[in-house]
């Protein structure tokens, strides 16, 4: 892949990452690192695509829609800060032929959102599975 590619990852960390921050703290009232893991997205143009796509309904902007539902309360805000102290976001996809799968997981006091952009919705979060899921673990 090429730099148009490189572009786009760019797009994700210079814009992406500070815009859900500023989100995600503005909802829940309160600071938490929130990254999104460009490590994880390959040169891929099928996966960005996706990516694209999805990122607000079921990405980055989900994980932040979720956080402001689970925090709306302070009792929900303690179980957050009890938990974990910040997100990481991560793609899981590293091609469309090697989709990986959805996840999440708090290990070392941070939230991992795993899902995979590999052309299709069916490995990402919806809203109210992905807030089952955290609320199970909190």
């Amino acid at each position: 892949m090429g730099l148009a590619e490189r572009r786009r990852i760019a797009t994700i960390k210079d814009t992406h990452a500070p815009r859900f921050q500023a989100e995600l703290n503005a909802a829940i009232g309160f600071e938490l690192p929130f990254e999104i893991d460009i490590a994880s997205f390959p040169e891929n143009t099928t996966i960005l695509d996706c990516y694209d796509y999805y990122y607000e309904s079921y990405g980055p902007g989900l994980v932040v829609t979720v956080m402001k539902e689970i925090c709306k309360d302070d009792m929900g805000k303690e179980a957050v800060k009890a938990k974990f102290n910040k997100i990481v976001f991560q793609n899981v996809a590293k091609s469309a032929d090697d989709a990986g799968d959805k996840s999440v997981e708090i290990k070392d006091k941070t939230l991992f959102v795993r899902e995979s952009f590999y052309g299709y919705s069916d490995k990402l979060y919806g809203d109210s599975e992905l807030q089952g899921a955290l609320e199970q673990m909190l």
